[in-house]
């Protein structure tokens, strides 16, 4: 099942910006974690000024995805909503 994660994070945390190194490690393991899950990702956007990335996943519910953004680390620097989508083609 396909999976449109929006991801937010404030100017204050971005991971661009210096002193805020410490999401990288979290944005790795979030990578490996979806491997191990088995989680696909379909593509992946930034808009950067916007400080939000947008990740479509194929995952089995959004349920595994919150899961990997809980274990990584990344929930305590965004603000994440994962929706379930389809394609309309």
């Amino acid at each position: 099942m396909l999976h449109m994660v929006i991801s937010k994070h404030s100017p204050e945390s971005c991971p661009g910006r210096p002193g805020n190194e410490e999401i990288i490690p979290c944005l790795n393991k979030m990578n490996e974690l979806l491997t191990e899950q088995g989680i696909k990702t379909v593509g992946k956007w930034a808009d950067p000024p916007g400080h939000v990335n947008y990740l479509v996943l194929d995952a089995p519910d959004a349920h595994a995805i919150l899961q990997v953004f809980m274990d990584s680390g990344l929930s305590a620097h965004t603000a994440t909503e994962i929706r379930a989508v389809m394609s309309m083609g």
